[in-house]
Order: structure tokens, then C-alpha cells, then sequence
């Protein structure tokens, strides 16, 4: 091409909007965004779900878990967890497991048991280290939030 042609070429622009200024955007209220929730049945069927996977981690080992009395675990307690599931060829993936675990440590008694110190447990029920005062103070904060949102303040 030569250069003739090129400068006879249109040059092409994007328009951008204007943007407000900031009075304007004060002035304007914002909408909130509403989210696409579940419908409640399928809720419940999850949570019945995910309930069912940590009963079943709760039969596999009983001398750990406990829903009436938890235990704190030991740190690296995921890894004993797989081990032993693989050991003894129990159907259980990582992922039910790391959920189930998930489920059970965010439960208001496992938390309280983890303010309340002490000693932390391994698969045996053995007392496997301690709890550390910083620990202790994260789960005295969870506790405060898990009463804070049951009550209906969070």
C-alpha cells in the first residue's frame, strides 16, 4: 500500500462514558445487588448432606470425633486423616473430608473447646501438644461471631 491510501483510511475511536462527578454520584443512590440464593429445599438437602459426610467421618474415628463432646485436634491432623483412610481402603475422597472437617471445626462446641485451652488430640484420642494462647483468642472471637449471628445480630 502506499502511503496515500493509508492516510485516507479512517481512524476509528472508542467513546467512553462520561463519568459522574462526585456530587452527582453522592446524589444518586446506589441499588443493592441481590444474589441468586437456593431454594430452601435444596439448602436443607445440602446441609443434610454435608451433616451426614461429618457423621460419617465420626464413625471412622470415634475416639477423636465427637459431636456431643469435641475434642481440639492436633495441628497437621489432615494428613494423619488421609493416611489412615487410605491405609485401611476407606471410601472417603479428599474432598468429603476436607468438607466434613470444615463442617465440624466451624461448629460453635469445637470452637468453644478450642477457647476453653488445653491440650490438643491426635486419631487415638492421645493428648498430641497444646493449644497456644493466640489459639485460644482467634477461637473466643469465632465463638462471639457463631452467638452473634444465631442470635440474629451478625
Amino acid at each position: 500500500m502506499t502511503d496515500n491510501n493509508e492516510a485516507k483510511r479512517p481512524v476509528l475511536s472508542l467513546k467512553r462514558k462520561p463519568t459522574p462527578k462526585p456530587a452527582e454520584a453522592e446524589k444518586t443512590p446506589q441499588k443493592p445487588v441481590q444474589v441468586a440464593k437456593k431454594s430452601n429445599k435444596r439448602a436443607r438437602k445440602n446441609a443434610r448432606h454435608r451433616h451426614n459426610q461429618m457423621l460419617r467421618l465420626i464413625g471412622i474415628f470415634p475416639a477423636l470425633l465427637s459431636e456431643e463432646e469435641p475434642k481440639p485436634f492436633k495441628v497437621g491432623i489432615l494428613e494423619d486423616m488421609t493416611k489412615y483412610i487410605a491405609d485401611n481402603q476407606i471410601t472417603f475422597g479428599i474432598g468429603q473430608l476436607k468438607s466434613a472437617l470444615a463442617r465440624y471445626t466451624s461448629n460453635y462446641r469445637y470452637q468453644k473447646a478450642l477457647a476453653a485451652g488445653g491440650y490438643r488430640y491426635d486419631l487415638d484420642g492421645n493428648p498430641c501438644g497444646e493449644i497456644t494462647p493466640e489459639q485460644q483468642a482467634s477461637a473466643k472471637e469465632k465463638t462471639k461471631a457463631i452467638k452473634a449471628v444465631y442470635n440474629g445480630k451478625g
